[in-house]
């Protein structure tokens, strides 16, 4: 199995990223339900049929995947979504300026861009792990892809196990108190739910890393 990952396959995860949301785009609405708006699921699949678009139209003759992600990010805050468009989009913004020029991703390239996606919903959204927010599921599939890399597994591990780590994540929240957000007003009664936020995180992260194997 080759050890880089194409120009190709960042776009066609997006693709991905796209399928996944709207098939899950109920599920996030209801998760939303007990705790926000109930319109989680709208809000991000809104936002990543534009990226769709968006990376469709990419040119041809550009193949910078720095330069790609960055154009994702730009079009993701222009897309609205309350706050999760801001996040998403520094969070895709930030990842492609750790990759700029970079036409394949190596191991490496790999968890230097997954840090700084990570990187920009903790900065863009002041939060911490275990404020029950979509960094919840985003940092730990990071850390797993880091761990991963460090013990020089190959890069269908490296990607299978941030992906778990996103899960795991992504579910710890259930048990968590919202500190951030319209939730973080219902305090006690945010528990027991799982924060749509890292739900659509885990969505995005599953399709997307899981197109790169």
């Amino acid at each position: 199995m080759s050890c880089v990952i194409p120009f190709e396959k960042i776009k066609i995860a997006f693709s991905r990223i796209e399928e996944s949301l709207e098939k899950h785009r109920q599920y996030l609405n209801d998760l939303d339900s007990p705790i926000g708006d109930s319109d989680h699921g709208e809000s991000v699949c809104s936002a990543f049929r534009k990226v769709k678009e968006v990376v469709d139209k990419f040119p041809e003759e550009k193949r910078d995947i720095g330069e790609l992600l960055q154009t994702v990010g730009k079009s993701i805050v222009l897309s609205g979504g309350a706050a999760m468009g801001p996040l998403y989009g520094t969070a895709f913004m930030d990842a492609g300026k750790a990759v700029a020029g970079k036409e394949e991703l190596s191991p490496s390239d790999l968890v230097k861009m997954w840090e700084a996606f990570a990187g920009g919903i903790k900065r863009r959204g002041q939060v911490e792990l275990g404020d029950k927010t979509m960094y919840d599921a985003i940092y730990p599939s990071f850390l797993a892809l880091q761990k991963a890399y460090e013990e020089g597994k190959s890069l269908k591990e490296m990607l299978e196990e941030a992906i778990e780590g996103a899960r795991r994540g992504m579910e710890s929240t259930k048990d968590l108190v919202s500190k951030r957000g319209r939730s973080s007003r219902l305090g006690e009664r945010s528990r027991g739910h799982i924060d749509p936020g890292a739900a659509s995180s885990y969505f995005i992260i599953e399709a997307f890393l899981g197109s790169l194997e």
